[in-house]
């Protein structure tokens, strides 16, 4: 409802402001990984930039497709192997699962999902975009893990990279599925990789033994010029010279 009907006098560029609204311009999409639906799977880099396309009819001669304001793609850049980068497919979020919680049992914001005393039960807040401006805090619903190191307990060790189903899973879909797929339906909380590393939902695994680069630390940075500055010099070491 956020989008102005075409039969409302807002859906006018020249009326959107007087309405309180912000005017988006539809854009043409010519690179996506399906041909057929390259507004709902446009790679980041494949709006087109050519004047030449910048209209309905342009764009199709140009083999896009003309997409509304609002389009939402489902791909990112990511780095592949050998340090490329490549377009990665993410999968839409639902948003309702999980819950959105008013107050925890004890009264704490970090008790808030393990424990909470006030969940909202309304179709407008519990929902994760709209949580936060309720003044609740979203707590992700239980995820599927479907490998695990311990049998006796699943959820305590879960495989790290694959042993939590993504979202497009068809195990992660619902509790039935996952059983379907030998899997245990697990609680964010009380899920723990078979390392004894804590599943955080809203950051990828990263093994202890990552190499990759962090970024860096001007602090850092600069400290180690300052201990290379005060290190002796070659004239210090040899005075008399190397020959």
């Amino acid at each position: 409802m956020s989008i102005a009907s075409y039969k409302s006098k807002c859906s006018k560029k020249n009326e959107c402001g007087h309405c309180g609204g912000t005017w988006c311009p539809s854009k043409c999409v010519i690179g996506a990984a399906d041909p057929f639906n390259k507004c709902g799977t446009a790679y980041p880099t494949g709006i087109s930039s050519d004047p030449f396309c910048s209209g309905k009819d342009a764009c199709k001669s140009c083999n896009g497709e003309w997409c509304r304001a609002g389009y939402n793609s489902h791909f990112t850049i990511v780095e592949g192997n050998h340090g490329r980068e490549v377009p990665e497919y993410v999968p839409p979020e639902d948003e309702t699962l999980g819950i959105c919680c008013y107050r925890g049992k004890l009264g704490s914001a970090k008790d808030m999902c393990g424990a909470c005393a006030d969940v909202a039960k309304d179709s407008t807040c519990s929902v994760k975009s709209r949580c936060a401006g309720c003044g609740g805090t979203w707590c992700p619903g239980p995820r599927c893990v479907k490998s695990f190191a311990d049998k006796k307990n699943p959820c305590g060790s879960a495989y790290p990279y694959t042993g939590i189903a993504k979202q497009d899973d068809y195990c992660a879909l619902d509790e039935k599925q996952c059983s379907s797929c030998k899997g245990a339906w697990c609680e964010p909380g009380n899920i723990t990789y078979s390392d004894g590393q804590k599943y955080d939902p809203s950051h990828p695994y990263i093994s202890p033994t990552d190499q990759r680069l962090e970024p860096e630390d001007p602090a850092e940075t600069a400290e180690a010029e300052k201990e290379v500055a005060s290190d002796d010099s070659i004239e210090d070491l040899f005075p008399d010279g190397l020959a």
